[in-house]
């Protein structure tokens, strides 16, 4: 493993990050179809077009979760903002399906 790599980290972990990091970025990878229908409180809708807009934006060592249906496109995301230099980077295994279920257990 390279020193710059993401982690891929369960939907719970993913949850216990969010409350700790109140700076932490979320993106939500999925068509915009999907996530009007549902995501996670302050997620923001993140594309291929949009990415180097954001990178411009964000602070390299903050915090940033991503997140798409079911774990996959989210490691593209993750990989692409590492290649950017990006340090805490975070991908959620199982994606929002499992935030949801991760968030309504702990509920």
């Amino acid at each position: 493993r390279s020193p710059m790599s993401y982690q891929c980290i369960s939907a719970s972990t993913a949850l216990e990050l969010l409350s700790q990091h109140h700076n932490a970025t979320v993106f939500d990878v999925r068509d915009s179809a999907a996530y009007q229908a549902g995501h996670l409180a302050g997620a923001a809708n993140l594309s291929q077009d949009r990415l180097l807009g954001w990178t411009k934006r964000l602070a390299k060592d903050a915090p940033v979760l991503i997140y798409c249906y079911h774990g996959n496109a989210s490691q593209s995301y993750a990989q692409m903002l590492i290649d950017f230099r990006f340090t805490q980077i975070f991908s959620v295994d199982g994606g929002y399906p499992a935030l949801v279920e991760a968030s309504t257990a702990s509920a």
